[in-house]
């Protein structure tokens, strides 16, 4: 019976998920597609040519069509569906498929998706670029000095280091870093379980490239919120805010192209008139990185009109909540008596004074909060400070964001600021198409934040 060490296992292991994540020749998308797809060494067939109209009919015919994807990093609408035309064992050609089901009758369908990038992803399947066996650099690193060797040596080296790494420092020196490239697939899959067999550590993609969405996730708890793309077509104003969804989201686009055929108006936030602006029905130009003042300037206007949705605001946000002015902490349980909850925070209702707020649930029940305001409480060792809610010191705040003041550091003129805050006050059901822009900026989840607020205080 053959002995099984620990390091012919993680060579074996190591041979699965790098298989899985370099042989991109047995996962592109004909093959990926299963039957019908002939091998890569079957000989070419012999064909009778008369003139050159047979030259030519030859060019348009094929051995099968399967269906396949493509292994890109689309993010928002990845994967789309295509048709891959296969001749001679080698991916020909690739079309839209452009079949998918009608989901309501009341609003466009997905078809077509797909996209240039997809169009041509079998050229890169075939590039002479494309790394094809392993390399090992022989040169100080950026010389782009490599050497061809066999998997044997490069799955030995591989699990000779992995295993000193792990004796020597323990399994969590052992770090994946797989970038950009991200498949959802059997690709990751592979490289994720050896992973966890290791107790080995990975590193999160998104925040290493800036897709990490710090903003939202310091806002909401999570870094996306995204919902079907046919949903663009009830809203009444869409903001392309720090995005060009024309370029980098082109299977999801129409839908913002025929919500205005359905009353909505699109809103380009971008420092250039760009591809997705020229469809827009306006282009507000801000200054790269002035987008929080220019949300913060809005935000103000919003609340000094009285647009701000009360209700809305009352229930779903932490503006009511109150705050010590003299630590600038929200006001806690354990303020109040030795022994308090350091999670239960306070309101003010409009009848009962000082109240908790609810912990299960957002509805207010007969809960009345004031919104604005300055109170006086009495802690657990009897010293009596005061209080405002959150709202109170955000319009303390915002008084450096006048229309004027916002406009120089923003770069937008005030008059459009103006224009943003009134749409966004007296839209139906506004939104934004995302993006990962603003999270690859210096202080980019201020402008994520910003941003956040003003959609609060419009509901």
């Amino acid at each position: 019976m053959q002995q099984i060490t620990r390091r012919t296992f993680l060579k074996a292991a190591s041979a699965g998920a790098l298989g899985l994540a370099l042989d991109l020749r047995r996962l592109g998308p004909a093959q990926a597609a299963g039957a019908g797809v002939l091998p890569a060494t079957s000989p070419p067939r012999a064909v009778d040519y008369g003139d050159w109209r047979d030259v030519y009919r030859e060019k348009w015919t094929w051995d099968a069509v399967v269906r396949s994807s493509h292994w890109v990093n689309c993010w928002y609408q990845a994967h789309c569906c295509w048709n891959v035309y296969v001749k001679d064992g080698m991916v020909w050609r690739e079309e839209q498929a452009a079949d998918y089901p009608q989901v309501r009758p009341e609003v466009p369908d997905f078809n077509p998706r797909g996209c240039q990038k997809g169009a041509c992803y079998s050229e890169r399947m075939y590039d002479p670029a494309r790394v094809r066996h392993t390399l090992k650099r022989v040169g100080p690193r950026g010389s782009g000095k490599f050497k061809r060797i066999s998997w044997d040596q490069a799955l030995d080296e591989i699990a000779d280091s992995v295993i000193d790494t792990i004796v020597e420092e323990g399994t969590d020196r052992v770090i994946w870093d797989l970038g950009p490239g991200i498949s959802i697939g059997t690709q990751t899959a592979g490289q994720a379980r050896l992973r966890v067999l290791l107790d080995s550590t990975a590193l999160d993609m998104n925040t290493e490239i800036g897709d990490g969405h710090r903003g939202c996730a310091e806002t909401f708890g999570k870094i996306v919120f995204e919902r079907s793309g046919d949903d663009y077509f009830f809203s009444d104003l869409i903001l392309c805010w720090g995005s060009n969804p024309a370029y980098t989201q082109i299977p999801n686009f129409h839908f913002l192209t025929e919500a205005r055929y359905n009353g909505a108006k699109i809103f380009c936030i971008t420092p250039d008139y760009s591809a997705t602006a020229v469809h827009a029905d306006a282009w507000i130009p801000v200054k790269p990185g002035g987008d929080a003042a220019l949300a913060l300037g809005a935000a103000r206007i919003v609340i000094e009109e009285g647009w701000m949705d009360r209700k809305f605001v009352a229930e779903q946000t932490d503006l009511p909540l109150l705050v010590r002015d003299d630590t600038n902490r929200f006001l806690r349980a354990s303020d109040l008596s030795d022994g308090g909850d350091e999670e239960t925070l306070y309101l003010y209702d409009k009848k009962k004074g000082i109240v908790e707020a609810g912990r299960r649930s957002l509805d207010l029940g007969e809960i009345s909060p004031v919104l604005e305001g300055r109170f006086e409480v009495t802690l657990a060792g009897g010293q009596k400070v005061t209080v405002r809610t959150v709202l109170s010191r955000l319009r303390e705040l915002l008084e450096d964001y006048t229309p004027e003041k916002a406009a120089e550091k923003s770069g937008t003129p005030a008059a459009q600021i103006r224009l943003l805050a009134e749409r966004m006050a007296h839209a139906r059901a506004a939104c934004m198409v995302t993006t990962s822009n603003f999270s690859k900026y210096y202080h980019g989840n201020l402008i994520e934040r910003a941003q956040a607020l003003l959609f609060a205080l419009t509901g």
